[in-house]
């Protein structure tokens, strides 16, 4: 009875390690998606701001549209297991993102595809084609929203 006990106190000492350990780590994960996302929110302002000038610049809108669909081709690695609620650490991740894994997968696809449309049409200099597909980036990005992001408190 005594091995018994000593045991599971040095299961319990071994899984508490392991999971403070594992903190950090979701900390960093999750500190590390929201400024990606800030970053994506910055960039697509951006856009809309050039797109609102008189004189749009092609380079501000070519670097704006180059964040996008560089973050946009990771968002589905910044949401690990672990990373949600569950890290104590604020976040907006819903859990939807897990139990719903195969609708998340499907948005951040909706995404990447906008944001190559965006970045194409950026990249070859055409107005016409970065306006029509700025509409599909934001549809992309609240439809992700809408889904798997809790309100902020």
């Amino acid at each position: 009875m005594k091995h018994l006990v000593l045991a599971v106190a040095a299961l319990t000492a071994i899984v508490s390690t392991a999971a403070a350990q594992n903190r950090p780590a979701a900390a960093d994960t999750i500190r590390m998606r929201q400024a990606n996302y800030k970053q994506m929110g910055g960039a697509m302002h951006a856009i809309t701001e050039q797109l609102r000038s008189d004189s749009p610049s092609i380079d501000a809108i070519r670097a704006s549209s180059r964040t996008i669909v560089g973050h946009a081709a990771n968002v589905l690695r910044w949401f690990p297991r672990g990373t949600g609620a569950e890290a104590a650490v604020p976040t907006r991740a819903r859990p939807e993102i897990w139990s719903d894994h195969a609708g998340f997968t499907r948005a951040g696809a909706g995404l990447l595809v906008a944001a190559r449309t965006l970045d194409a049409a950026a990249r070859r200099g055409d107005f016409v084609a970065i306006r029509a597909a700025v509409p599909g980036v934001s549809r992309a990005c609240s439809t992700c929203h809408d889904s798997y992001r809790a309100p902020q408190h």
